[in-house]
């Protein structure tokens, strides 16, 4: 069995390895979290290469992610109270418009759409008359052909002679 000294130098010796681990790790991490940083804009230019959108969108994120991280100053407090305060003044007058635009689209809207309607019912009656006729015609021609089938078939009746007469 080793003495207290021995126990309490080894415990020394493994902190100070913990420690030597440790601080290594932690220089491992920041030089991979370097690395990262530095490398972010090259990753993100060649992502965003010709999409100028997405170049956008990745601005205002990072712009909304920094505007969360910092706390609200007082002014801008102000300001966002003022503004919920006055909100249906300043939207009543875009309400208005887009109400009256709509009135004036419908208005505009309503003369050319019961022409449609008129011109589609003057269609759909041309139409039915158009196949009414045509109807009445093919019934008629039906008609006068089985006429003349039937006076077809009455007349080789009459000229065929009689056969022999049962008695």
């Amino acid at each position: 069995m080793g003495t207290a000294q021995d126990t309490a130098h080894g415990t020394v010796e493994g902190t100070h390895r913990a420690a030597d681990g440790v601080a290594e790790a932690v220089k491992e991490v920041g030089a991979t979290v370097g690395d990262t940083v530095q490398q972010a804009p090259e990753q993100v230019e060649r992502g965003t290469r010709g999409s100028p959108l997405a170049a956008g969108l990745i601005a205002f994120g990072a712009g909304m992610l920094a505007s969360a991280l910092f706390p609200a100053t007082d002014a801008e407090e102000r300001a966002g109270r003022r503004l919920r305060e006055h909100s249906d003044e300043l939207l009543e007058p875009g309400k208005r418009a887009a109400l009256e635009a709509v009135r004036e689209v419908r208005d505009e809207m309503r003369e050319p759409a019961t022409q449609a309607v008129e011109e589609i019912k003057a269609a759909a009656q041309e139409a039915a008359e158009t196949t009414k006729e045509e109807a009445r015609g093919a019934g008629r021609d039906t008609v006068e052909g089985l006429a003349r089938t039937a006076h077809d078939a009455v007349g080789e009746v009459r000229d065929t002679p009689a056969g022999p007469a049962s008695s």
